[in-house]
C-alpha cells in the first residue's frame, strides 16, 4: 500500500495550461503559496497543440506561398521546394523552447510544480496521482480549475487517430496527406486548410452553417470563402453529415448532404475540425456539487463557481475558447483570491484567424448588433485604397466598422488583411474605452500603414473616408 503524502498551499491549480500558469503566477506575485498541478505538458492544448505549433506551420506555409508569388515583387525563384520535416523541427523546436520559458517563470515566482494528476476531493483538498507514482493530498485555501479542453467528436462519428483524426494527431502528422476532408470551417478548420493546401493537399471543407467562421462577422466568412476558393478549396456549407467509414484501402468515405444535393467523398485524412468539449471528466466535481451548465463549469465576473473557494477559467468554463481570454482569467481568478476585486469586459475580447490574409474581429459584429436592438451605422474601408497594403502586394480585404448610429460609440470592428491579429488591438482599446468613430477617425495615424485603414473606416462611419 503507497504511503500518501500530504502538503498544503494557499492556492491549488488544477492544470498548466496558459489559464492555469498565468493564474499560479499571478497569485505568487501577489504573495501567496501556490501549487500548480499537471498531468501532462506545461501550457496545454495552445502551447503544444494549438496556438503555437499552428502558428509555427502557418508562418511556413504563408511563406511558401510568397515566394510563389514573388515575381509580382521583380523577384524569380528558378526552383524551390520544402522539406516537411524541418518544418516539423522548427515548430517543435519553438514549443520546446517555450515550454522551457514557462517552467522558468514559475520556478523564478516560486510556483511548486506538480506532475500528476489533481481530483478535488473535499472544497479543501485535492488528491494527486503523480507521474512517479506516489500520491499527494493537497489542502488548499482555494482551488483554481483550468483543466482546458478536449477536441470534440461530431455525433455518431468516432476519430480512429489514424484516418479520422483530430487536431492532436493533425499536428504531429508525419507527412501531408494527399486528400483531407475537413468536418468543420471555424477558425481551427480554416488554418488547418491552408497549411495543408499549401503543402499540395486537396481540401474539402464541409461547413454545417450557411458560410465559414460562422461566429464571425458575415462578411468576413463570405469574403474569405471566395479566398479560399480561388486556391482550389472546395467549401460546402449547408451540411448534413451522415456517415464517415474507413474503407478496405485505408481511405475514407464521407456521406453528407449540402444545400439539399448529395454528397459521396473519399479521403486520404478525414480532420474533425469541430468545437471542442470541455475536460471535466476525473475532476472531482461531483464529489463538492459544482455546478455546470452543458458540461461546462458555471462562473460569476470574478470566475468564482457556486462554492466561494473554488475557481474556474479557461475553456473548461465555455464561453469563447481563446488563449488570451484565458490569461485574463486566469488574472481575474488569482486577483480575486487575493482580495482584489477584478472582472474580464467581455466586449473587447479579439478573436483571431491567422490565415492568409489574416482575419481578426472585437466586440459586436453587424448581425449581433441588429439582434441587440442597436441602430447601427457602418463604415467600410478596403485594403485597395490603403499605400501600405499596395506596396506590400496586399489588395485583398477591408476594415469594417460597426458603431451605435445615435451615440456614434464603437460597437464592433472587423478587419480582413495584413497584419490583421496585430491591428486589432487598436480596436479593443477603443472599444473598452467606449471610443466613439468620430475620436478614432481624428485620431493621426502614421502614412504610410496599414492602421490607416482603420482610421479611414472609422471617418467612413459617417462619410467622412478620403481615399474612397
Amino acid at each position: 500500500m503507497n504511503m500518501v503524502e500530504s502538503s498544503s498551499c494557499d492556492v491549488a491549480v488544477i492544470g498548466g495550461g496558459i489559464g492555469g500558469y498565468v493564474a499560479a503566477i499571478r497569485a505568487a506575485q501577489l504573495g501567496m503559496n501556490v501549487a500548480l498541478i499537471e498531468k501532462g505538458n506545461i501550457g496545454g492544448t495552445c502551447l503544444n497543440l494549438g496556438c503555437i505549433p499552428t502558428k509555427a506551420l502557418l508562418a511556413s506555409t504563408n511563406l511558401l506561398r510568397d515566394i510563389r508569388q514573388c515575381e509580382d515583387f521583380g523577384i524569380t525563384v528558378k526552383d524551390h521546394s520544402f522539406d516537411f520535416e524541418k518544418m516539423k523541427a522548427r515548430k517543435d523546436s519553438i514549443v520546446n523552447r517555450f515550454v522551457d520559458g514557462v517552467k522558468y517563470l514559475l520556478k523564478k515566482n516560486n510556483v511548486h510544480l506538480v506532475e500528476g494528476k489533481g481530483t478535488i476531493l473535499t472544497r479543501n483538498r485535492v488528491h494527486i496521482e503523480k507521474l512517479d507514482g506516489t500520491e499527494e493530498n493537497n489542502t488548499a485555501e482555494s482551488i483554481i480549475v483550468a483543466s482546458g479542453s478536449d477536441p470534440a467528436e461530431p455525433p455518431g462519428m468516432r476519430a480512429d487517430r489514424e484516418t479520422i483524426i483530430t487536431t492532436d494527431e493533425a499536428i504531429r502528422l508525419d507527412v501531408p496527406p494527399e486528400s483531407v476532408v475537413i468536418v468543420g470551417g471555424g477558425i481551427i478548420g480554416v488554418e488547418f486548410a491552408e497549411i495543408l493546401s499549401a503543402l499540395g493537399a486537396d481540401v474539402k471543407i464541409l461547413e454545417k452553417m450557411h458560410s465559414i467562421l460562422p461566429s464571425l462577422d458575415g462578411e468576413l466568412g463570405k469574403a474569405f470563402q471566395r479566398t479560399l476558393k480561388r486556391r482550389n478549396i472546395e467549401i460546402y456549407t449547408d451540411v448534413n453529415l451522415e456517415s464517415v467509414a474507413v474503407e478496405s484501402d485505408g481511405r475514407a468515405r464521407i456521406k453528407a448532404v449540402s444545400s439539399g444535393s448529395q454528397l459521396d467523398l473519399y479521403a486520404e485524412k478525414v480532420l474533425l475540425a469541430t468545437e471542442r468539449s470541455p475536460h471535466t471528466q476525473d475532476s472531482g466535481l461531483e464529489n463538492v456539487g459544482i455546478q455546470l451548465r452543458d458540461g461546462f463549469i458555471v462562473v460569476d465576473e470574478h470566475m468564482r463557481t457556486n462554492l466561494p473557494n473554488i475557481y474556474a477559467v479557461g475553456d473548461v468554463t465555455g464561453g469563447k475558447m481563446l488563449a488570451h481570454l484565458a490569461f485574463a482569467g486566469g488574472i481575474v481568478a488569482a486577483e480575486n483570491i487575493a482580495g482584489i476585486e477584478t472582472t474580464i469586459d467581455y466586449r473587447a475580447v479579439p478573436t483571431c484567424v491567422y490565415t492568409s490574409p489574416e482575419i481578426a474581429s472585437v466586440g459586436l459584429s453587424q448581425e449581433e448588433a441588429a439582434k441587440l436592438g442597436y441602430n447601427v451605422s457602418i463604415g467600410k474601408f478596403p485594403y485597395l485604397a490603403n499605400g501600405r497594403a499596395l506596396t506590400l502586394g496586399e489588395r485583398e480585404g477591408f476594415v469594417k466598422i460597426v458603431s451605435d448610429k445615435e451615440t456614434d460609440e464603437i460597437l464592433g470592428v472587423h478587419i480582413l488583411g495584413p497584419n490583421a491579429t496585430d491591428l486589432i488591438g487598436e480596436a479593443a482599446i477603443a472599444i473598452r474605452l467606449e471610443c466613439t468613430s468620430e475620436e478614432l477617425g481624428k485620431t493621426i495615424h502614421a502614412h504610410p500603414t496599414l492602421s490607416e485603414a482603420i482610421m479611414e473606416a472609422a471617418l467612413a462611419v459617417s462619410g467622412k473616408a478620403v481615399h474612397i
